[in-house]
């Protein structure tokens, strides 16, 4: 059977999830949108990014197209500022993805431009490209881009996670929901599956383990900060803040111990 792996994907939408109720959900991956067209930058890009990171998760970015206003080596040049920045380009991440959901002329064209921009930048051969299944049906004609590299994920909602209306042995992840509730986010949230086992995405490995449980309580180490001490161990650090009466977050000291809320 193939693999059923589940992840999310999230934008400035989803705000700042708990992303260590996300992991200990069971969803491993996520997708962080980074970039639009030009000049645009999530304002939830960095938090996200490094929320999933401490939580465990196996994380990339993706960066949403505008075909109709600009040519896919600018919208590339952008993208791949963030992947450098954030050092989520290289193997261990999933690979950098476009989303293309903005209709154009030639779309197939640009698409193949955008993957050799991008890949000029970041020496990485592995691109995902995500899309509906209509548009890889009918827009997007993937023969003149789809290469060994390359990996697609597929929009189709309705139906069985892993289980697209796509399906070619390209397709890598199958996104089946856009209205998911996901413990630790509010509202509604994509959730996905990916179909290949992770390392093959990430090229670097098994996926890391799920973090441990957080302990009940936590004694203060030389160098801890409160939102490094909520980073391990995948709690909002606000929430400890609250949970000890800590008005001043940067007033902990060395041996305090720290009530950890579950």
């Amino acid at each position: 059977m193939a693999e059923r792996i589940p992840g999310v994907d999230v934008s400035r939408y989803q705000g700042e999830p708990d992303w260590g109720a996300v992991r200990g959900a069971g969803y491993v991956f996520s997708y962080i949108k980074a970039t639009e067209g030009v000049g645009y930058v999530s304002p939830t890009l960095d938090g996200q990014l490094a929320g999933a990171r401490g939580a465990g998760m196996v994380t990339g970015l993706y960066h949403f197209a505008r075909p109709d206003t600009n040519s896919p080596e600018q919208d590339a040049a952008d993208f791949a500022a963030q992947l450098g920045r954030l050092n989520s380009s290289a193997a261990g991440n999933l690979p950098p993805c476009l989303d293309i959901e903005t209709d154009a002329a030639n779309l197939g064209a640009w698409v193949k431009g955008f993957i050799n921009a991008i890949r000029g930048h970041t020496g990485r051969n592995e691109v995902v490209v995500y899309a509906s299944a209509s548009w890889f049906q009918d827009k997007l004609a993937t023969d003149s881009w789809v290469d060994p590299g390359v990996f697609l994920w597929v929009a189709h909602y309705g139906r069985p996670p892993g289980e697209p209306g796509y399906l070619t042995d390209r397709v890598a992840i199958h996104q089946h929901a856009s209205d998911g509730q996901v413990p630790g986010i509010g509202g509604n949230t994509d959730v996905n599956v990916s179909m290949v086992p992770l390392e093959v995405l990430t090229g670097a490995g098994a996926p890391p383990p799920p973090p441990p449980p957080a302990p009940e309580t936590y004694v203060v180490q030389p160098g801890d900060t409160l939102s490094g001490i909520g980073q391990k161990l995948g709690v909002d650090w606000r929430e400890i803040a609250r949970v000890n009466g800590i008005n001043n977050p940067d007033l902990i000291y060395v041996g305090q111990v720290l009530k950890i809320p579950r």
